[in-house]
C-alpha cells in the first residue's frame, strides 16, 4: 500500500510538471495542421460552413472542436493550446478510470505516468493541438461507456457509447478503427455465450451503430443545409481514399523506422508491445487477451492509415501501450517479489524510473530551457512557422477585414493569423502538385480564383517543406506561381527562415540584399 502511495505521489508531481511545461509553451506558434484547424474554426465562428472557403480531407469535427476551444479560450495560439491542455488532462482522467477497471491497483499510476510524458513528448508533437488528441479523448470516453453497458446491455448506454465513438471518427478518419474495436467486443461477447444470443447481439449492434452514425448524419444534414455537402463528401471520402493510396509500403516502412530510430520514447513502445506478448506467455484469460490484442491492433491500424506514420499519429497508440506497460510492470513485480536478491526485486521499478528520467533528460531543452521561437525551431527544423506568424500579423495590421489574401504554399496558419479570408479553397499546395488524378483541375481552379478575385496580399512561402517534389507536368503551374506576383504585385516584405533565428526586412534595399536567401517567406501587396 505504501509503495502505491509513492507511485501516486510521483504521478501527481509528473502531472504538475507536464502542466507547467504546457503553460510555459502555450504561445508556441501554430504548425500547418493547427493552422488549418484554427482557420476553419475561425470561419465557423464567423458563421461560414466548413468546405465553403477552405478545402481539405480532414473530417469537420476537428474544425468544430477548434471553434469551441477558441470561443472559450480565445482565437490565438495560447488559447488553442490551453484548450488542448484541458483535453489532455481529460484524456488522462479517462485513462485513469479505464486503468482502474482493467489493471491491478498498483499498475494504475504506472500506466498514467507513462501517458503523461509520452503524450507530452515532441516525438508525437505533444505540445500541439492535433486531431489525434481528440480522437483518443472521444474513443476512451466511448470505451468506458461500452464497458459499463456490456454486462447490462442497456440500449441508452450503448447508444451514447456509439455517439462518442462516432465523434472520434468525425475528428479524424482513423477513428473508424476504434469503432471497429467496439463492434468486435460486442460480437465476441455474443460468440462466447451459449447458446449464441443472435437477436440480442444484433439489437446491441444496432444501438451502438445508430449512435456511431449519428454524428456523421448530423454533419451531413448541417452541410447540406449550408450547401457544401458535395465538397465535404468529395474531400473526406473519394479524395481521402486517393491520398491514402499515394504512399508505397517501402516508403511507409522507412517512415516507421525513422520514428523509432532514436530517442527514449521507443523503449516505451517496445515495452508495451512486450506487454502484449506477455499476456500470451503467462496464459492470461482469453477475454483479457482478446481485449488487449484487438485494442492494440486497431490502434496500430489507426496509426498506420495511409502508411505516413507522422509523429502525432502515434498518439492513437498511447492508451493501449500505457495500459500494457502498467500490466507488464505488475506482472514482473509479482514474479520477482519472491526473489532473494533485493536488486532483482527492484528491477521493474528501476527500469521504469530510468525510462521516465531518460524522457525528461532527452526533451529538457524544449521543455525547460529554450525560448518560445527557439523551441518551435528545434522541433520543426527548416520550417517557417515562426516567420509565418509574423507575416500573418503584419497583414492583419495593414489591411481591412474585407481584404482577401492568397498563400502560395502549404501554410494555412497565415490565414488564421491575418484573420483574412483566402481567395481560394485550396489552402494547401500539396494537393495541387502531388501526383494524383485531381491535381490538374485543382491547379486550374486555384489559378482562376487568384486571377479573378485579385487578393490584396500574396504570400509566397519559399520553404521546401511547404511544397513537395513535383513532376514535369506541374512546371507551368510553378512558373505561374513565380511569375504572377511579380507582374501584379510589389514585394513589400521578406522573412528569412533560419534553423536558429529569424530576420525580417520591410524596406526595398534590405529586401533586395536578401533575395537570394535559400528559404524565405515573401510578402506582396497588389499594385
Amino acid at each position: 500500500m505504501k509503495s502505491r502511495h509513492v507511485w501516486y505521489a510521483g504521478l501527481i508531481l509528473l502531472v504538475l510538471l507536464a502542466v507547467a511545461i504546457r503553460l510555459r509553451l502555450l504561445a508556441l506558434p501554430l504548425e500547418r495542421d493547427e493552422g488549418e484547424f484554427a482557420y476553419n474554426g475561425q470561419l465557423i465562428l464567423q458563421g461560414i460552413a466548413p468546405f465553403k472557403l477552405a478545402f481539405n480531407m480532414k473530417m469537420p469535427g476537428i474544425y468544430a472542436a477548434y471553434a469551441v476551444i477558441m470561443a472559450i479560450f480565445g482565437q490565438n495560439p495560447s488559447g488553442i493550446h490551453l484548450g488542448f491542455l484541458v483535453a489532455n488532462l481529460a484524456t488522462l482522467s479517462l485513462l485513469f478510470l479505464l486503468a482502474r477497471q482493467l489493471l491491478e491497483p498498483s499498475a494504475v499510476p504506472i500506466c498514467c505516468a507513462a501517458y503523461v510524458l509520452l503524450s507530452l513528448s515532441p516525438a508525437v508533437l505533444g505540445l500541439e493541438g492535433h486531431a489525434t488528441n481528440l480522437v483518443v479523448l472521444f474513443a476512451l470516453a466511448g470505451l468506458l461507456l461500452l464497458l459499463r453497458a456490456r454486462p447490462s446491455g442497456k440500449p441508452l448506454l450503448l447508444f451514447l457509447s456509439g455517439v462518442l465513438f462516432g465523434a472520434s471518427f468525425m475528428c479524424k478518419q482513423p477513428g473508424l478503427f476504434f469503432c471497429i474495436f467496439a463492434v468486435a467486443l460486442l460480437i465476441r461477447d455474443a460468440m462466447v455465450t451459449r447458446p449464441v444470443p443472435c437477436r440480442l447481439c444484433a439489437w446491441n449492434l444496432v444501438c451502438l451503430g445508430v449512435g456511431m452514425a449519428l454524428p456523421l448524419a448530423l454533419t451531413c444534414l448541417v452541410l447540406w443545409h449550408a450547401g457544401t455537402i458535395g465538397r465535404f463528401w468529395f474531400w473526406t471520402f473519394p479524395y481521402a481514399r486517393v491520398y491514402g493510396n499515394l504512399q508505397s509500403l517501402p516508403d511507409g516502412m522507412d517512415r516507421l523506422r525513422e520514428f523509432f530510430a532514436t530517442g527514449c520514447d521507443r523503449w516505451f513502445y517496445l515495452t508495451g508491445t512486450i506487454g502484449l506478448l506477455a499476456l500470451f506467455l503467462r496464459k492470461a484469460g482469453a477475454e483479457r487477451q482478446f481485449f488487449y490484442t484487438a485494442f492494440f491492433f486497431c490502434s496500430f491500424f489507426a496509426t498506420a492509415a495511409g502508411l505516413y506514420f507522422r509523429g502525432h499519429y502515434f498518439i492513437l497508440m498511447l492508451p493501449v501501450l500505457c495500459l500494457l506497460i502498467g500490466d507488464l510492470f505488475t506482472c514482473l513485480s509479482t514474479t520477482l517479489a519472491g526473489a532473494t536478491n533485493r536488486w532483482l526485486r527492484t528491477t521493474p521499478t528501476a527500469l521504469f524510473v530510468a525510462g521516465i528520467a531518460g524522457l525528461i533528460w532527452q526533451d529538457r531543452a524544449v521543455w525547460f530551457e529554450m525560448p518560445m521561437a527557439q523551441a518551435c525551431k528545434a522541433m520543426y527544423l527548416a520550417e517557417g512557422f515562426v516567420e509565418c506568424q509574423e507575416i500573418g500579423n503584419y497583414i492583419r495590421t495593414h489591411s481591412s477585414p474585407e481584404d482577401r489574401i492568397a498563400v502560395f504554399g502549404s501554410d494555412p496558419e497565415i490565414y488564421f493569423y491575418a484573420q483574412r479570408d483566402s481567395v481560394s479553397g485550396y489552402i494547401y499546395m500539396y494537393d495541387l502538385v502531388r501526383d494524383q488524378p485531381y491535381a490538374p483541375v485543382m491547379r486550374r481552379e486555384f489559378m482562376d480564383d487568384v486571377e479573378r478575385l485579385k487578393p490584396q496580399f500574396l504570400v509566397l512561402v519559399n520553404v521546401g517543406t511547404s511544397w513537395m517534389p513535383w513532376k514535369s507536368d506541374v512546371k507551368p503551374f510553378t512558373d505561374w506561381i513565380n511569375r504572377y506576383p511579380r507582374e501584379f504585385y510589389n514585394l513589400i516584405g521578406l522573412a528569412e527562415v533560419d534553423q536558429t533565428n529569424s530576420a525580417y526586412f520591410w524596406d526595398p534595399e534590405s529586401i533586395a540584399k536578401h533575395m537570394n536567401t535559400p528559404t524565405s517567406v515573401l510578402l506582396f501587396r497588389r499594385k
